[in-house]
């Protein structure tokens, strides 16, 4: 009876299909072949290889073990909360100091000027008149840093978020690499050779 894999479940299908492609190979098919055993011997390698999985797992370490290490970084990382609500407020807030805020402060300017301007026409009430031209052109100027550091705020909320985004997006890759070279170690230095010395002991056996 076979023995399971001491292997996480997601690595135990690998295992299965390295191990049955190995299985497969030319070089495999034609040891048993040679040893007269390719009938049964496919089955035969297939036990020896569950039941030797750790000698054969062995030869792949470095590559399983950085695979290991990314695939817990990666998995902490998607349990860690996300505070999208808090940067959702700040680019809320950088929205009205852009966008908003500059159009109330134009809005009051243009009013304060045209005020200034008409009272300015009596000449009783130039003071008035002074007062809310200054008072217009200060509006004008708060719309302008206004729309200055809510536009820099929103382009840098942008930038941030694309930033992110794509260390979500390298992240996976990086993963799937490890993987594959953790899966051709496994075939080219593990079970190609352990499967290879199996056919050649029985052969050599027999003789």
């Amino acid at each position: 009876m076979d023995r399971p894999l001491r292997l996480p479940q997601q690595d135990r299908a690998d295992f299965e299909t390295e191990l049955g492609r190995a299985l497969s190979a030319p070089q495999v098919r034609a040891a048993l072949r040679a040893s007269g055993d390719e009938v049964h011997g496919v089955e035969r390698l297939r036990r020896t290889a569950r039941e030797s999985a750790e000698f054969v797992l062995a030869a792949a370490a470095p590559e399983y073990e950085r695979y290991v290490v990314l695939r817990a970084d990666a998995d902490a990382v998607a349990r860690l909360p996300v505070d999208a609500p808090s940067r959702d407020r700040a680019s809320g807030w950088w929205g009205v100091l852009g966008l908003v805020v500059p159009v109330i402060a134009v809005g009051a300017a243009l009013i304060f000027l045209v005020l200034g301007a008409l009272l300015g026409l009596a000449e009783d009430l130039e003071v008035l008149s002074r007062a809310l031209v200054d008072a217009g052109w200060v509006s004008a100027g708060a719309a302008a840093v206004s729309l200055l550091v809510g536009g820099a705020g929103l382009l840098g909320t942008a930038r941030s978020k694309r930033a992110e985004a794509g260390e979500v997006a390298g992240g996976p890759d990086e993963l799937v690499l490890a993987r594959e070279a953790w899966r051709s170690a496994l075939a080219e230095r593990g079970l190609l050779p352990y499967l290879l010395a199996q056919a050649s002991a029985v052969d050599g056996r027999r003789r």
